[in-house]
């Protein structure tokens, strides 16, 4: 299940309390509402498009080229992720430099245009398809990090007192991509590959529909920022003294910034502990997103259109339970009502539980699937090693279990998290601290893909859920060692 990890919504809070202890001095700049709805709308067209794809990445992948392997699509990801890390902040320095959002964001959306028309025109190639859809699949990471820039947009159209809200209408866009994106997909997965030629070449199926939606899409959102998007002059807008008015990266405001956290008597301890367990948490929700697919097929025996029909349905609810924890937190204030200390080490076990029971053991296991040389699906012994010893879990039991534990853990430990790691950070500018737990999810997405599909190529689930198992062990037992200091800086 891949989840969108930039979700402005975890972020709230910290951003809630950055304003409350940055900006002090009266803030009389008037919330422009109707281009904050604008930057909601874009962002939500924005991300459906990247959820949209989805569970059907590895399906189609194997569909049209026998060659592809499960290494290979770890690596096509990876690469997917680094286009999106290296990109976004291209993209943020573009859109600071040129005082607009209106040009990265006109390019991000043609990048993504021109990697839908490649996608569906992948038929036109002969041979060795894999390498296309890698190529496709970096072109959409590129084009999705254009979308990073209307976070800033946000902040010059409200003011201080109305940010948590204006936060509150970008986050519910992912909310809504979250549900919409794997619906799209349920509705066409009745389609069967190859589906109907709409002209020589170009082919209508399971696979290929979400991607003519996201093209369609695409093409809105372009008119959608030309017409109703206005760039806003940050001089202007922020009414910064002439001190503060200078270049974010220049060397005077970084040697500010160092002396300032050089007194501040920050828990550098804490600090790690933070940076550590968000490296365990950010590997292991990741490796979901990458195993999900292949889990379904090799393990399982599910062809194409059962692994995107059930996958979209676990998406689906999925997103519901996860919308319905963060709404809880915008307007019944989770925040503040449970210790999210506790709450982050609560499910910390929870998740890491989740490995333990879902683990193939022969009382709630079968054999894995044997190979369809039609279907493509099964446990093929040419790729795998494995093939003839290893288990598969129930798959009923599989589903169950980490719907109902990972929709309630993921939003909820990122927010924690979040929400505890400003709290140390203290009255300091935090923006550069949560930039660098940033780069860690971005690092840590690129390099997870690889390890995962390398790890089930060569030893099957068995000994991934093992490794992941233990990852969240030593989250928790790293988080109990701290547990009082950490409640300390929260209350």
């Amino acid at each position: 299940m891949e989840v969108p990890t930039d979700s402005p919504i975890v972020h709230d809070g910290i951003l809630l309390e950055k304003e409350q202890l940055m900006n002090k001095d009266k803030d009389d700049r008037l919330t422009n509402w109707r281009l904050i709805i604008t930057a909601a709308v874009v962002s939500c067209l924005n991300a459906v498009e990247n959820s949209v794809l989805g569970i059907g990445e590895w399906p189609y992948m194997r569909e049209i080229d026998p060659n592809a392997t499960a290494q290979f699509f770890g690596l096509a990801t990876s690469a997917s992720k680094c286009g999106h890390a290296v990109f976004a902040l291209i993209f943020s320095i573009w859109s600071y430099k040129t005082s607009s959002v209106k040009i990265p964001l006109i390019a991000s959306r043609l990048i993504a245009i021109a990697a839908c028309m490649i996608y569906l025109t992948i038929e036109y190639v002969k041979t060795d398809k894999r390498y296309v859809l890698m190529a496709v699949y970096t072109l959409l990471g590129i084009a999705n990090s254009g979308g990073t820039v209307l976070r800033g947009y946000v902040t010059l159209c409200s003011s201080n007192e109305d940010r948590p809200r204006a936060f509150a209408a970008l986050g519910l866009s992912f909310i809504f991509s979250i549900i919409v994106g794997p619906t799209i997909q349920l509705i066409f997965s009745a389609i069967p590959y190859p589906g109907y030629e709409i002209i020589p070449g170009i082919w209508f199926h399971l696979y290929s529909a979400p991607i003519w939606i996201s093209f369609i899409l695409t093409i809105l959102t372009v008119f959608v920022i030309l017409i109703l998007i206005e760039d806003i002059s940050r001089e202007k807008k922020t009414k910064l003294r002439p001190s503060e008015s200078q270049s974010s990266f220049s060397m005077e405001r970084w040697r500010s910034l160092y002396e300032k956290l050089k007194k501040s008597n920050l828990d550098w301890k804490l600090i790690v502990v933070c940076f550590f367990v968000r490296m365990a948490v950010s590997f292991s929700h990741s490796t979901l997103s990458t195993i999900g697919s292949i889990l379904y097929m090799v393990m399982f025996g599910w062809d194409g259109a059962t692994t995107v029909r059930v996958g979209s349905i676990t998406m689906v609810i999925f997103g519901v339970m996860s919308s319905t924890i963060l709404l809880l937190y915008i307007f019944c204030h989770f925040g503040k009502i449970l210790p999210q200390h506790k709450v982050f080490l609560f499910f910390t076990i929870a998740f890491g539980a989740v490995y333990i029971i879902t683990y193939p053991f022969e009382f709630t296991s079968n054999p894995v699937a044997k190979y369809n040389e039609t279907t493509r699906a099964g446990c093929n012994p040419e790729e795998y090693s494995w093939c003839s010893t290893a288990l598969a879990v129930n798959p009923m039991l599989y589903l169950s279990v980490t719907i109902l534990v990972a929709g309630m853990s993921i939003p909820i430990m990122s927010t924690a998290l979040d929400t505890v790691y400003s709290r140390i950070l203290g009255n300091i500018d935090q923006s550069v601290a949560h930039g660098a737990m940033a780069v860690i999810d971005d690092i840590l997405y690129m390099i997870t893909p690889i390890f995962t599909t390398t790890m089930f190529t060569l030893y099957g689930i068995g000994p991934l859920w093992i490794v992941k198992s233990m990852a969240f062990g030593i989250i928790a037992l790293t988080w109990a060692a701290n547990l009082k200091k950490i409640g300390e800086h929260l209350y």
